[in-house]
C-alpha cells in the first residue's frame, strides 16, 4: 500500500470560472523518507527495550505502522464540498 502521490484541488464559483491545482505529494514523501526511517528504527529500539524491561505495553512500532496504513488508505479518496457560493473538489491519487 502506497500513500497518495498527487493531490488534485479544484475550486469553482458560480459567477466565474474556477481553477485547478495539482500538488505532487511524492516530493513531500521523498523529503520525509529519512525522518520516517529514523522514527521506525527508534520505535523498534523502544519496543525492544520495553520488552526487555518487562513493561506491559510495547507496541509503538505496530502503532506507527497502523498510522502508515491509515495514510495509505487515503489514496483514492474524493471529497466534494458544494455550497451556493463555491464548489471544492479534493482528490487524492
Amino acid at each position: 500500500m502506497l500513500p497518495p502521490m498527487l493531490l488534485r484541488l479544484r475550486i469553482a464559483w458560480p459567477e466565474r470560472p474556477g481553477f485547478g491545482l495539482w500538488l505532487p505529494l511524492f516530493l513531500v514523501w521523498l523529503i520525509l523518507l529519512p525522518i520516517v526511517v529514523l522514527v521506525v528504527v527508534v520505535t523498534i529500539l523502544v519496543d525492544l527495550a520495553l520488552v526487555i524491561a518487562g513493561t506491559r505495553y510495547h507496541h509503538y512500532t505496530l502503532l506507527l505502522f497502523r498510522c502508515f496504513g491509515v495514510l495509505a488508505a487515503v489514496r483514492g479518496m474524493v471529497v466534494h464540498i458544494r455550497s451556493s457560493e463555491i464548489d471544492v473538489d479534493i482528490c487524492f491519487a
